[in-house]
This record gives structure tokens, C-alpha cells and sequence, in this order.
């Protein structure tokens, strides 16, 4: 189990025994809350009940601010809509709307608002084919977690109520993550949770309950009915966290890396070398480097923690195991691309770190490997590799080299070879290159110059 914020256990009255339990706690002040505070009050003045549901009730109780905040309440979709001038109807055959909120400060608020419901079958292992709407205690009864089946009183006279009919106050307390009811019709309904049970997890450093995590297993081959957008979002959420390694020790454990990334798994047991890699590069991430000419890297993006996973596998971004997990950008899936071959293709020397800065001109390989837009990426990824700190001077090195010095002026083009009486063709190319070379490794103009008329007239030579 890893650290996580201790839940608030002198704010918690936990009653184990009876069906609910109740406590009370304090919200944070923000913008999000009162304009949440303020649409419980409205829907509550015409008549219906409303509470906090969900995350952001978890959140709370664990001493963390919520991001945003979810309501639940009797109220129907169409009630909802009379009730609130600005609203979104996002789901609402599913008893879903957003109610647009003004704040104090003038900002707008998108609070998402849901009717009590209960659930039919989900044949489609997504999505109820049917809903009717219910009360409070069975809207919570068909959630995924219990930690996220705990209704919250914002307002009135239980202000900072907790209402709790599934033990998650407990679950919380004992640090343990439980299915709601039976786990294997929770994780039958949608397998996406399947996912968001080790995303859990690892971000709060609870323990997956046995009768939970033996129902993961069971059904992670269905994982083939979830669609890779659903799955690529899950994992985002997971991979680019601080608890990473954690959740790809939750990954493995419950068997859904099997289903996942057989091919990693096979290549890397256990993911031992990957996890390793993700917490040496966060750790170069937060290395105080001086930006002088060129960015560097500042937070752990998912094409660079892609290409950590992938190491040496340069193909795995092509591999059907990729695509089944991953729906990327085109940006972002060439960034992977040209990560995982930087690093393979690093011909940069190992300095240790007592030798004096490195200092260019360097040689033309490795000036050009430097200037690669991606090419700090790629150093934290070389440097995350057993042995890495040997690299560790580069990063500094590369951002405090100058640009023009990166691109030199040749002092000619190919309009001015043509002048020299050389017809175009592909030794231009060659010729414009070997100039390059030479400037980048430090040599004059009338020596690029040299080298190129030597590349063209051997050219000439051979035609």
C-alpha cells in the first residue's frame, strides 16, 4: 500500500453496524462549492431533495479539495430544467444535466445534476438499457465504489451530513477499496471499472477488499468490450500521476495487464524496470535546470511516459497491443514515436558528474541529436535507464547551448551551388549536409565550403 492523505478520522463518527452511518464535516470555501451550495438550495426551495454525491463527498472526508461537485436529487430532468434558466442536458434519458451557476466572482459553474435512479440490465456492458428513477438510497446502491456512494447535506440545518448506506465511511477509515453489493454484477454492468478500481487505489493508498480484486481477475478478459478511447483516458489518469508505479503494481496484480500489455509484461516481468524508470524520471523532472536557450521538460507527459514503458521495444507504438490501449493524438503518437527512437539512438558520451561542463562545439551527430525539439524528453528518458546519472550534464549543457549556434549559417545555399556550376540534384543534399557538419563541429565557413565542393565533385565524378 502507498501514502496517501490519512482520511480525517477526528471529523468521522463511523457506525459499522447499522445500515447507515452519518457524521458531519466542513467543505472547503471555493467558487465550485458555492455555486453547487446554491443549486442544492434552489432545487430544495421548490420542494425537492438534493445532496453532494460521489467524488467529491470522498475527496472531502480525505482532506482534499474537490475539483468540481456532483448533485443528487429527486428532482426529474424536466423539473430540473423548469427549475434552472441555463441548463445542459448532456444525458438526460439517463436523468443527467448540467445547471450552468453563476458565482460571486462573476464565473460561471457547470454543476452536474442527476436524478435518483436505479438501473436496468447493461447489455451492452456500458450503458443501463433501461433506468427508473428511484430515492436516494437506491441511486447509491447501483454506484461503482463505496467510497463513492456517500451522499453529502451541503446546507440547512445537517449541514455537513454525511449520509452512508453502503459502509464507505468505514471502507475510508480501514483504507480498503470495496465494490458496492456484488462485485462481479458491478464490474459486469460496465468493465470499465475494471480500471478505475486500480486508478483508485493507487491515488488514495487504499487496499483492494479480496472479494473485489477476485472479481477484477475473474472478468478481466472483458476488457475487449470497453472502447479504447474509455480505456485510454484510465489510463492517462493513472500513468502520468505521482501513485504510477503503485497502479501498474495494481495493474499486474489483478491481471489486467496480462489483458493490457502482454508484450511489455513479457519483455518486462512485473513492469519492475518500467516503474523504476517512471520514478527516476519524475525525480530528473524536478532537478533544478536553467532554461537559457532551449525549453526544457518540466512535467511527466504521457508520450514520455510512453516511451519509458516502451524502453527498447521501438515497435510497440505500431503493435496492436498499442492500439487496443492507446487512441493518441497524431501529435501525440509521433511524439512517442520520436522518443522511443532518440533514446535508441542516443550518441551522446557518458560524463560523470564531477568533469567540468561540457562545452561545444561537439560532434555533428550529436549536435543534431541535441537540437531535436524532443531531445530533453528524450535525455530524461535515457537518464531514468540503469546507470542514467552519467547523462545528467547534458541536460544543462543542451540548455544553455545558443540556437544559432545549433543552426549555423553556412554562408551559402543551393542557389549558390548552382553558381559554382553544379546542376541540382541529390548530391545537393549531401553537399548542404557535410557544410553542416563541419559548422557544427566547429569548423569555419571557408572549411564547410571545402566540404561541400568535395561532395559535389566527387558526384560529378561518378555521373
Amino acid at each position: 500500500m502507498i501514502g496517501a492523505p490519512a482520511v480525517a478520522a477526528a471529523r468521522l463518527t463511523v457506525y459499522s453496524v447499522a445500515v447507515t452511518a452519518t457524521t458531519r464535516i466542513d467543505l472547503p470555501t471555493s467558487a465550485a462549492l458555492g455555486a453547487a451550495v446554491a443549486v442544492v438550495t434552489c432545487l430544495r426551495n421548490h420542494g425537492f431533495s438534493a445532496y453532494f454525491v460521489g467524488g467529491c463527498v470522498r475527496d472531502a472526508l480525505l482532506g482534499l479539495t474537490p475539483k468540481d461537485y456532483d448533485i443528487a436529487t429527486s428532482a426529474r430532468p424536466r423539473q430540473v430544467c423548469a427549475v434552472f434558466a441555463d441548463v445542459v442536458q448532456v444525458g438526460i434519458s439517463f436523468g443527467v444535466v448540467r445547471v450552468r451557476q453563476p458565482c460571486d466572482s462573476g464565473e460561471v459553474v457547470e454543476i452536474e445534476v442527476a436524478t435518483f435512479r436505479a438501473d436496468g440490465r447493461y447489455s451492452d456492458g456500458r450503458r443501463p438499457d433501461s433506468v427508473r428513477f428511484a430515492d436516494a438510497q437506491q441511486d447509491v446502491l447501483r454506484r461503482d465504489f463505496t467510497i463513492n456512494g456517500l451522499l453529502l447535506d451541503p446546507c440547512g440545518p445537517a449541514k455537513g451530513e454525511i449520509h452512508d448506506w453502503v459502509g464507505g465511511l468505514a471502507d475510508l477509515r480501514d483504507r480498503q477499496l470495496r465494490a458496492i453489493g456484488d462485485p462481479l454484477k458491478r464490474f459486469g454492468e460496465d468493465a470499465l471499472r475494471l480500471l478505475r478500481a486500480p486508478r483508485f487505489a493507487a491515488r488514495f493508498g487504499l487496499q483492494v477488499h479480496a472479494d473485489t480484486a477476485a472479481a477484477i481477475r475473474r472478468l478481466a478478459p472483458t476488457l475487449a468490450q470497453v472502447s479504447v478511447e474509455r480505456i485510454t483516458a484510465e489510463l492517462t489518469a493513472m500513468v502520468i500521476a505521482p501513485t504510477a508505479p503503485a497502479a501498474l503494481d495494481l495493474l499486474v496484480d489483478l491481471n489486467l495487464c496480462t489483458q493490457l500489455w502482454p508484450q511489455l509484461l513479457a519483455a518486462d516481468p512485473h513492469l519492475t524496470a518500467a516503474k523504476l524508470r517512471l520514478v527516476r524520471a519524475r525525480t530528473e523532472l524536478e532537478r533544478p535546470i536553467a532554461r537559457n536557450h532551449w525549453p526544457v521538460s518540466t512535467a511527466l507527459t504521457l508520450p514520455l511516459v510512453l516511451a519509458l514503458l516502451a524502453d527498447d521495444l521501438r515497435n510497440w507504438p505500431d503493435s496492436a497491443e498499442f492500439t487496443r490501449s492507446w487512441r493518441l493524438s497524431r501529435q501525440d503518437l509521433a511524439a512517442v514515436r520520436q522518443l522511443i527512437a532518440l533514446v535508441a539512438t542516443c550518441p551522446l558520451e557518458p560524463t560523470p558528474l564531477e568533469r567540468a561542463p561540457l562545452l561545444p562545439p561537439w560532434p555533428a551527430p550529436v549536435a543534431r541529436w541535441l537540437r531535436q525539439p524532443l531531445a530533453d524528453a528524450a535525455l530524461i528518458a535515457v537518464i531514468s535507464r540503469p546507470g542514467g546519472h552519467r547523462w545528467l550534464q547534458w541536460r544543462q549543457a543542451r540548455a544553455d547551448w545558443p540556437h544559432e549556434n545549433a543552426f549555423p549559417d553556412l554562408g551559402f545555399d543551393g542557389l549558390t551551388v548552382q553558381r559554382w556550376g553544379y546542376a541540382p540534384g541529390p548530391a545537393f543534399a549531401r553537399a548542404l549536409r557535410a557544410a553542416e557538419d563541419v559548422r557544427l563541429s566547429g569548423g569555419s565557413g571557408e572549411q564547410a565550403e571545402a566540404a561541400a565542393r568535395s561532395v559535389l565533385q566527387a558526384a560529378a565524378r561518378a555521373s
